[in-house]
């Protein structure tokens, strides 16, 4: 034991300490290009930092869903949603999670909806999209599961929505318990997020 801590002493002092990047938020375009939110590496738990918007007092629940596709991002969705459903809004979500596969794996995209405090077009029932905040992760989770980094970045978001908008860990609810849906999937964890909200 004394070995190894001389040891792991002396590869700290050959490496010395390694400069950590600072949070990076991108600014949304005129074309309404969603944000990247970027977690503090050097913190733990994950902590992100949401753009600071005057935040409208009507939010009561966080509703989250999976896209039931392999890939996408905040730009994809958008185009969907708003060239082939017909969505004069375009994006219905208020946060979009990559997967690694269209957008990064965890990369945390913001909406203009969140941007404009606007209603989403997210889960079917007035009530919830009025008054709930959208959370979409990218993949199919009825055939694999969200990974590691989304997981770590939905609960670091949501938990920073709880302190900001007063949502209680009860009205943290999947698009399923709401509709009549699989989403986001039997293979998303909920338990396991639920577990770890603020309470």
């Amino acid at each position: 034991m004394q070995r190894l801590l001389v040891l792991v002493f002396f590869v700290f002092l050959l490496g010395g300490c390694a400069e950590v990047p600072k949070e990076t938020v991108s600014l949304p375009s005129p074309a309404k290009r969603p944000l990247v939110i970027e977690p503090k590496k050097e913190e733990t738990p994950i902590v992100l930092s949401i753009p600071r918007v005057p935040v409208a007092k009507k939010w009561k629940y966080v509703v989250v869903h999976h896209s039931a596709s392999p890939s996408g991002s905040a730009d994809a969705f958008d185009y969907f949603h708003r060239v082939k459903r017909g969505w004069e809004g375009g994006l219905g979500y208020h946060f979009v999670i990559g997967n690694g596969h269209g957008s990064g794996d965890g990369q945390v995209e913001v909406g203009h909806r969140w941007l404009y405090q606007s209603h989403g077009a997210h889960a079917g029932q007035a009530e919830y999209n009025q008054r709930g905040i959208g959370i979409c992760l990218v993949g199919n989770f009825e055939e694999d599961y969200p990974s590691p980094q989304q997981m770590a970045n939905l609960v670091a978001l949501i938990r920073e929505l709880q302190q900001l908008c007063d949502v209680p860990s009860e009205n943290v609810v999947l698009h399923r318990h709401i509709r009549d849906t699989e989403c986001p999937g039997r293979n998303f964890p909920y338990y396991e997020v639920l577990a770890q909200l603020l309470r």
